[in-house]
């Protein structure tokens, strides 16, 4: 039976409440938890994502050169937006086979085969001689990416507490900047075959270290591997006894298959799944329509076309260090202020930047202003500024939602279509940044940016629920009885 609810406490009623006061009640509740493996296997668990931060940027700081002719590899702007399709239409196959393996083989396992098509892609990389080796190794290194996106998520919301979920989750966002913020300090002081070659070892290090990850509890216990589950989590939890957690599980889960065994399109069948699916798809278009994917691209570019006064490699560097820097603000207030209030700031914040960024344009090249030279910072200071303002909320928290919306039952057939998603609208965010360049050039480029970005806001305000501090099996009854009164408001 559900537990009453006190007024100040959140609201909780889900059939399995009362197992969360069996240890108290058992003596066997612990004074005070330790969460240090749990961090340390989320770090293992996103060295992968560290590589796809490697994956999205590579080609950032030295596009310049490539574009120049000073490198053995000429590439024209058309080829490098191709360069970063590719790596989205692997990621387009790299997700569905996650999902057709994930669930068969376990999350670890699919985690570890991730290393080899990264490591494949950085080999041709090193020994590229046309624009087409940089295709091939795209579209490989672009697989993998998929996949880690697909598993990494379920994988870190599977094994977190419900009050460090959210601070885990951010984990992905953090490896990505890792990734991008070694890409741009190495561009900038390493020739570009010793470059890669350093880039090579990322992925090398993934593979040693995944093999010592452990398998989710939520895993095992779909497999009835009951003892497996057990050992997990008493591993993972550093507490001897973890009874009353695994039952909620088992129970969890039974109560999730009762009825008949899930596909994938009981995604789509299912009002509550349908729902989680649009909040994730809306908000990677977020992510990526509102400028993102062109600054972390484009960034060296956009500094060399505003002629900004500070080199663009010390530009790339200071954005890098900003987008690794503002990860820990995150981590750091997410768990405490909440998914939704994070979105929405982050949001109404980042429209300042593309109006900075907009506006500068548009006096450079298209009017006379006289005092432009005082202003040559501005490209530096909207850039980092939008890094910083996308960071505390857009960039990172649509990964802890895409964890956390989905029982176990579909979540690997919810991950793997949100990387799909994830792959198909990064491949319209760059075609739409390259056509938008050429209409209209850099101020109809940040237009569009701002308003993709209000339409996002006022989205997020309506339809985008808070999940702050609740177990995985909590979100589901807070979701299906979201939808059930909606119903019920239609059909009165």
């Amino acid at each position: 039976m559900p537990l009453e609810q006190n007024e100040k406490s959140p609201i909780r009623d889900y059939k399995y409440a009362e197992v969360q006061n069996e240890d108290k009640e058992l003596g066997h509740c612990d004074p005070k938890k330790n969460y240090s493996r749990e961090y340390i296997t989320t770090i293992i668990a996103t060295l992968g994502t560290i590589v796809c931060g490697i994956q999205f940027t590579w080609m950032g700081p030295i596009l310049p050169q490539m574009l120049s002719g000073s490198f053995k590899i000429q590439i024209t702007m058309a080829e490098s937006v191709w360069v970063f399709n590719l790596l989205h239409v692997g990621g387009l196959i790299g997700s569905i086979v996650a999902s057709m393996i994930t669930n068969h083989f376990g999350r670890k396992r699919t985690i570890v085969w991730t290393t080899i098509p990264f490591i494949i892609s950085s080999i041709i990389r090193i020994y590229a001689e046309t624009v087409l080796h940089y295709y091939i190794a795209q579209f490989i290194g672009g697989f993998s990416v998929g996949a880690s996106f697909a598993v990494v998520s379920m994988y870190i919301s599977e094994i977190s507490s419900p009050e460090i979920r959210g601070i885990l989750s951010t984990f992905i966002h953090f490896s990505v900047s890792v990734g991008i913020l070694f890409v741009f300090v190495l561009g900038a002081c390493l020739p570009i075959i010793t470059y890669y070659y350093v880039l090579a070892i990322f992925p090398i290090i993934q593979l040693i270290f995944t093999f010592y990850l452990p398998e989710t509890p939520y895993f095992q216990v779909m497999k009835q591997d009951y003892k497996g589950a057990e050992k997990t989590l008493r591993y993972i939890r550093k507490k001897s006894n973890v009874q009353d957690e695994l039952n909620r599980l088992i129970e969890g889960y039974k109560e999730e298959v009762s009825e008949k065994d899930q596909t994938f399109l009981d995604l789509f069948r299912d009002r509550t799944n349908l729902k989680s699916i649009i909040i994730i798809t809306v908000l990677t278009m977020a992510q990526q329509w509102t400028g993102a994917t062109a600054i972390y691209g484009y960034s060296q570019v956009i500094f060399v076309d505003g002629h900004s006064s500070i080199s663009a490699e010390s530009c790339g560097i200071l954005l890098a260090l900003m987008n690794f820097a503002v990860v820990f603000l995150l981590g750091a207030v997410i768990d405490r202020f909440g998914r939704r209030v994070l979105l929405m700031v982050s949001g109404i914040v980042t429209l300042i930047p593309l109006t900075m960024l907009g506006v500068y344009f548009y006096l450079q090249d298209f009017t006379d202003f006289k005092y432009i030279e005082h202003f040559r910072l501005v490209p530096l200071i909207g850039i980092v500024f939008f890094k910083f303002s996308y960071g505390v909320g857009l960039s990172g928290i649509p990964y802890v939602l895409s964890g956390e919306l989905f029982p176990t039952t579909v979540k690997a057939y919810a991950s793997s279509l949100n990387s799909i998603t994830m792959t198909a609208i990064g491949i319209v965010a760059n075609n739409m940044y390259e056509i938008a360049f050429k209409e209209y050039n850099y101020p109809g480029v940040f237009a569009m940016f701002f308003i993709l970005l209000v339409l996002a806001i006022i989205f997020i305000y309506f339809m985008v629920p808070e999940t702050k501090g609740l177990t995985l099996e909590e979100i589901q009854v807070k979701l299906r009885k979201s939808n059930k009164n909606k119903i019920r408001k239609i059909s009165n």
